[in-house]
């Protein structure tokens, strides 16, 4: 307690190197507290863009990787990629994080008994330049587009078990349509494959393809209402075993469906895809979680992290640097003192102790009032991030084209990719971004505190080891 006591008068006894060394601890916490804020902030906005995208990951083929393999010299035959594997999907399936997925597949349709309904945009941009229509299946009677909140079931029932494994020729129409063809429950319509579409991998593959342009009759269910505006009306969702019958690859592990993982976090789809990607059979082939719009979105968020954690280094070795010559020039001055005590008898364990607790209650002050202006400090940097960064044109543009080249890729046509991922509201993003200070980052901003304490002082305290009182009194 004495040693307490003693450490308290001799900061009263300084005030002017006390009040110095309090203003240079102010100073450096500020900076180092700012750069701690920022980053928090940044990291749990970018934690915010990833649940607005989803938990998505997209089983699909990489055919940028194939273009860029063709401008590179190899050959046609060499960069055709391979037809995507059920078998592979399945395991895949089986990662722990994996909720749901579902195998998509789907066909272009027309029909001489009803016309398609009048929608502003329909599906993948280009359907009706080969269909009029676009036929979905599913492996599970939970359809992706429900379950993912772009279509519900408004009358009638959904496809029961029974019907999808034994191919029933039953479907579900979109309001819409049946109000254009006065289309009821019960009602049959008529189909066939367009006789015009394009090939995609499993039929440019699979040369045993007996795909029928004959009509069927399918019998509707029920009916659905599209929640999205983007969302085709003229899709007719059925089973994926009535797909593979139009098709004629009933019997083929290769498949042309489009395969979507529904994970149980957005936060484990980095993780799931590193675990995932060794079942890949083909370097075109990629899990895909809507990367190029995340980094398109986070990427004005990463520049400032990294400058923020330059500074928060640069900083931090700058101030433990100046703390180091403050308190070795305190040491210093107070060599004599350090000299009676220890010719007193004194421990040199006590003197460090106080010493350190002279360091700790300046530090203690320092932080407090760091802590607080640091807060307001971070404040006008979040104002400058929201608006120069998160909220300018070119940020808003580079996502909007990334996601536009998306669903022009081939392979696309007549499916609504845009649907399997949420989409990023960079206002929304701009108001949750927080720069309020929690306890988690109060708690780094402690630890940061006293290691930079402890490095500053820790040398000139090893030099109080060293002192022998006789020759400490003899050079007074």
């Amino acid at each position: 307690m004495r040693i307490f006591i003693h450490g308290l008068k001799s900061l009263i006894r300084r005030p002017a190197k006390t009040f110095m060394l309090f203003i240079i601890l102010f100073v450096v916490f500020n900076l180092i507290f700012t750069g701690f804020i920022i980053q928090n902030s940044i990291k749990e906005s970018k934690t915010y863009i990833r649940e607005q995208i989803g938990s998505a990951v997209e089983y699909k083929m990489d055919y940028t990787a194939a273009m860029n393999a063709v401008q590179g010299g190899a050959s046609a035959d060499q960069t055709r990629p391979p037809a995507l594997s059920l078998q592979v999907a399945e395991k895949i399936a089986t990662n722990k994080y994996v909720k749901s997925y579902f195998v998509t597949e789907s066909a272009n349709v027309n029909s001489d008994k009803i016309t398609p309904a009048e929608t502003q945009t329909t599906g993948g941009g280009f359907q009706r330049s080969f269909s009029d229509f676009t036929l979905t299946g599913s492996n599970t009677v939970e359809y992706r587009d429900f379950v993912m909140g772009n279509t519900k079931l408004v009358d009638g029932n959904m496809l029961s078990v029974d019907n999808l494994n034994n191919g029933d020729k039953v479907v579900l129409v979109s309001q819409e349509l049946a109000q254009t063809n006065n289309l009821r429950i019960g009602d049959s319509i008529s189909l066939s494959l367009a006789s015009e579409r394009m090939m995609g991998p499993q039929e440019l593959n699979n040369t045993n393809s007996t795909a029928s342009t004959t009509a069927y009759d399918y019998e509707i269910i029920g009916t659905y209402q599209a929640l999205k505006d983007d969302f085709s009306v003229n899709t007719i969702f059925t089973s994926n075993n009535v797909i593979y019958s139009i098709n004629g690859t009933s019997s083929s592990d290769d498949t042309n469906a489009s395969i979507v993982y529904l994970l149980d976090s957005p936060s484990h789809v980095d993780v799931f895809k590193s675990e995932a990607s060794p079942y890949l059979t083909s370097e075109y082939h990629i899990l895909s979680s809507n990367d190029a719009e995340y980094e398109s979105l986070t990427k004005p968020l990463d520049l400032i992290s990294l400058i923020a954690s330059m500074l928060i280094w640069i900083v931090f070795i700058a101030g433990a640097a100046i703390i180091l010559a403050i308190v070795t020039i305190f040491v210093r001055d107070r060599k004599f003192e350090i000299g009676l005590l220890l010719s007193s008898g004194e421990g040199k364990a006590k003197i460090i102790a106080q010493f350190v607790f002279e360091i700790l209650v300046i530090a203690v002050v320092a932080f407090t009032v760091s802590v607080a202006s640091s807060n307001i400090a971070s404040k006008q940097v979040s104002n400058w991030i929201t608006g120069s960064e998160l909220l300018s044109q070119t940020s808003i543009i580079g996502s909007t084209n990334n996601a536009t080249i998306q669903n022009f890729q081939p392979g696309n046509f007549g499916r609504n990719t845009a649907l399997i991922y949420g989409s990023v509201d960079m206002q929304n993003v701009a108001d949750e971004f927080d720069v309020s200070l929690s306890g988690t980052v109060i708690g780094e901003l402690l630890l940061a505190s006293i290691l930079l304490v402890l490095i500053g002082s820790s040398i000139p305290l090893f030099i109080i080891m060293r002192y022998k009182p006789k020759r400490i009194l003899q050079d007074y």
